[in-house]
């Protein structure tokens, strides 16, 4: 393969991000979607971008844009190419104020509710014209191709890129509804009982939905994809819940069943290394931190017979 930075004229980096666009997406219409533009436009400059280097980037088959081996070695220079425009991004927006920012926050919809939104309260409070965009969901995304700008979540991070700051230790725990309770009484396994989980957590190997407690004889009668689902069941009555302390303990008509059945994890801050320059971002960072603390510092409910 040629070396790409022998190449004259030097490679567009508006072609790069097409052929990035269609290597992720596999396919010319959802890169043309991503992108903005319509199809025709993707197609010619993914041909203009191998005519430029003379190799063919991508096998067309029957389950889409499949990379070559010979564009195995562009994607990796694409993609360090796509760094090294996010971190001069952050660079130049490290130089502003942080009086005007938008900044995106990457976590999970329960993790939002009680520790991120009430960051972007006290935020407000100093930085009023900080927009916070907070993204939820079980999709991880990926902080170093600028999905979103900081991330609170459940993974220290490995890649030297990303800087981790560890915010809070919690617990998972289970729960189930005083009626519940009073009409089968206090239950001492998960065999026999109707279960409620979510989906994802039942789905997807490797995870446990019940703090790795035996789930052998128990019938999983509520499947749910937000931690409110999974809460109004319990307190209906349907079943056993397991769900972060924070979670369960607010719920005043939950109580917490097999008490010696509990998961610790921890909860970090996640921001890419380039990022940390932005003052947005830090401020945005340090609201974070200072609402796991104060949640730490709280009082909580207490376990209820």
């Amino acid at each position: 393969m040629p070396d790409v930075g022998s190449l004259a004229p030097p490679l567009d980096w508006n072609d790069v991000r097409f052929f990035l666009a269609v290597a992720r997406s596999r396919t010319l219409a959802r890169a043309a979607a991503a992108l903005g533009v319509d199809q025709t436009t993707v197609g010619r400059r993914i041909g203009a971008l191998e005519s430029r280097l003379r190799v063919a980037l991508f096998k067309r088959g029957a389950e889409g844009f499949q990379v070559s081996a010979a564009g195995q070695g562009v994607l990796r220079a694409a993609e360090r190419m796509e760094e090294a425009a996010l971190e001069l991004r952050s660079q130049v927006a490290g130089e502003r104020s942080e009086t005007v920012a938008t900044v995106r926050i990457a976590t999970t919809e329960s993790l939002a509710e009680a520790f991120v939104l009430p960051a972007v309260a006290a935020l407000h409070q100093t930085h009023p014209r900080i927009t916070a965009v907070v993204m939820t969901g079980w999709s991880r995304v990926d902080l170093r191709k600028g999905d979103a700008d900081l991330a609170v979540r459940l993974a220290r991070p490995t890649d030297p890129r990303l800087a981790g700051r560890k915010l809070a230790e919690l617990s998972l725990r289970l729960y189930a509804s005083r009626a519940f309770v009073e009409a089968n009484g206090m239950p001492r396994t998960l065999s026999g009982q109707p279960l409620i989980a979510y989906e994802e957590s039942v789905s997807q190997t490797g995870r446990h939905p019940f703090a790795h407690a035996p789930m052998d004889g128990g019938r999983l009668a509520v499947l749910g994809n937000s931690h409110h689902v999974l809460v109004c069941a319990a307190e209906q009555g349907l079943g056993i819940v397991q769900l972060p302390a924070y979670i369960g303990e607010a719920s005043a008509k939950l109580v917490r069943v097999l008490p010696e059945v509990e998961a610790d994890y921890t909860v970090w801050l996640v921001v890419p290394q380039a990022n940390r320059r932005i003052a947005a971002i830090r401020a945005v960072s340090e609201a974070i931190a200072a609402a796991f603390k104060a949640a730490r510092a709280a009082p909580t409910r207490g376990t209820r017979p």
